[in-house]
């Protein structure tokens, strides 16, 4: 089948997998994705041949850049202990302690496929988990802290994978020379990657000033971002996985500034929402569509390896999810004890241990997991074959299976049992920001009628009446919002002095927005919340 055919049928696998969704609530979207690759399969599909560096090029850059962009600053700063101890320490511990008691219950695998396939398992999936967890009544820090450890692991996982396949070859770096080119890769990433964000962002504002701003462009510069952070990291020597992150996180503080027009904003937003969904789809469809083949290639390559009978490899899947489970479970408990030392009994007992419980089958492992499986290179850095690379790919993807199914299972059962957990004042804070912002936009278009109303020619007439029009519909928000404003105003104003004077309101609670963010009244969150919701008011004024 030629290569756009089979694009166009992945990504007709991934249009019906959200329709089955739908009609499917019950069944995690990963799963329907994994069962219809496999039906692609079974009903005639070439098989698809997937060049390792190229799966890892297409795919990681542009879902890792987005993890970081979606990621708030304000949040790691808040919550990093609890998010560097899941995104980083967890990580390390679970490669150092799990890879090494794999290769010692099954003494075919080598300590390098041991220690590869724990480092591709180690990263959580941000989208799978938190799809998951949402039925879950936790404590809005608890989704936070989930969240942020879903979208930094990858990086410390992929570069724990690096080393990985460093000290397995003949090449491996001793010494210092190791931790030289350890701060190199991490340091370096991070600021190549921030640099070229900050470069690209640069010359797009200086030109988008000069010339105008396109929306296309735009989004295309945004598209391009990830992949020019990836390759100058690479080309230096640095980490290609931690530049994207880094890039990405420049571009969602540069976006909260409003410099972009609100439709650029928009569109921009709702591609990236598209290319996401597309491209974990793909991946999960992928995995369905390769894993017979997967399977089949490491039952060949179990005698090889040691191991009689290909039930071994289910053993090697089961084990190794048991003891990422079991890790993660006493992981989270630990942190959770550190976190609150006081005593609890009865009920709060209870929601705390089903709180834990969620924490850790919310662990589920996903797109970048199978990516980097199937990106396992063929060969290591010294030329040497990678050992029983067949069999980490199948055991990965086995995880990667048997995680969706137990969380698919195991979350919906804790969602019922979990009586009620503190929302940690939410909807509060959400209130007070449209507050704030309602009111800097009452007198923005206040301020603006008086330059325009009150001429004795009559010509401020309309302007009068178009800011009592508007000035009446924010009274009525803050009336809704639980806030006195006074009395409402009425009357009719022409459209173009309307317009102008809902612009300079709209204006004005973007400003207000910026300046919370800014004290740190609001997180970035809730700052794209409402910025989306003024670039929808404003994008509407234009049609």
């Amino acid at each position: 089948m030629a290569t756009l055919d089979l694009v166009l049928v992945l990504v007709v696998a991934v249009v019906v997998s959200s329709w089955l969704g739908r009609l499917l609530p019950l069944v995690a979207t990963p799963l329907i994705q994994i069962a219809l690759g496999a039906a692609m399969g079974r009903l005639g599909v070439d098989a698809v041949r997937i060049d390792p560096e190229l799966f890892f090029v297409l795919f990681l850059p542009p879902l890792l850049f987005l993890d970081g962009w979606r990621f708030s600053g304000r949040e790691l700063l808040q919550r990093a202990g609890p998010i560097a101890s899941l995104a980083i320490g967890l990580v390390l511990v679970t490669v150092l302690c799990v890879g090494p008691a794999l290769a010692a219950l099954m003494p075919g695998l080598p300590l390098v496929a041991t220690l590869a396939l724990v480092a591709v398992l180690s990263p959580t999936d941000a989208i799978a988990g938190i799809a998951l967890l949402r039925g879950v009544p936790l404590a809005r820090r608890i989704l936070r802290i989930v969240e942020g450890e879903a979208l930094l692991n990858d990086a410390s996982a992929l570069i724990c994978l690096h080393f990985v396949l460093l000290l397995g070859s003949a090449m491996a770096p001793t010494g210092p020379t190791l931790l030289a080119q350890l701060a190199w890769v991490g340091g370096g990433g991070l600021a190549i990657g921030t640099g070229v964000a900050m470069v690209l962002l640069s010359v797009k504002n200086a030109v988008s000033a000069r010339l105008g701003e396109t929306t296309a462009t735009q989004i295309l510069i945004s598209l391009l971002m990830p992949y020019a952070a990836y390759h100058a990291a690479v080309a230096l020597g640095a980490s290609g996985i931690l530049a994207p992150v880094a890039a990405g996180m420049v571009m969602g503080r540069w976006e909260l500034g409003g410099t972009a027009l609100p439709l650029t904003r928009l569109r921009r937003a709702a591609f990236w929402e598209t290319l996401e969904f597309t491209l974990n789809g793909v991946i999960f469809v992928l995995l369905g569509e390769q894993l017979p083949r997967i399977v089949a290639q490491a039952a060949a390559d179990l005698p090889a390896n040691g191991l009689a009978g290909a039930w071994r490899l289910v053993l090697v899947t089961l084990v190794a999810w048991a003891a990422l489970t079991l890790i993660r479970l006493a992981w989270v408990t630990a942190m959770a004890l550190w976190h609150d030392r006081r005593q609890l009994r009865g009920a709060c007992t209870r929601v705390r241990v089903l709180t834990i419980l969620a924490m850790t089958f919310s662990g589920v492992r996903g797109a970048v997991t199978l990516a980097a499986a199937l990106a396992l290179p063929i060969v290591l850095p010294d030329g040497a074959t990678f050992p029983s690379r067949n069999l980490v790919v199948a055991a990965a993807a086995g995880v990667i299976l048997t995680s969706l199914v137990i969380a698919n299972i195991a979350l919906p059962l804790l969602a019922r049992r979990i009586a009620a957990a503190a929302t940690e004042g939410d909807d509060d804070t959400l209130r007070a920001a449209r507050l704030r912002a309602a009111a800097a936009a009452m007198a923005a278009v206040e301020h603006a009628a008086e330059q325009r109303g009150g001429r004795a020619d009559g010509e401020g007439q309309p302007w009068d009446e178009a800011s009592a029009t508007i000035l009446s519909s924010y009274r009525a928000r803050l009336d809704r919002l639980g806030a006195s404003a006074g009395a409402a105003g009425a009357g009719d104003g022409r459209e173009a002095a309307e317009r102008d004077l809902r612009i300079a309101a709209l204006h004005a609670e973007r400003a207000e927005v910026a300046a919370m963010v800014a004290e740190r009244l609001i997180d970035d969150e809730t700052a794209r919340l409402l910025l989306r919701e003024l670039d929808g008011q404003e994008a509407a004024l234009d049609y």
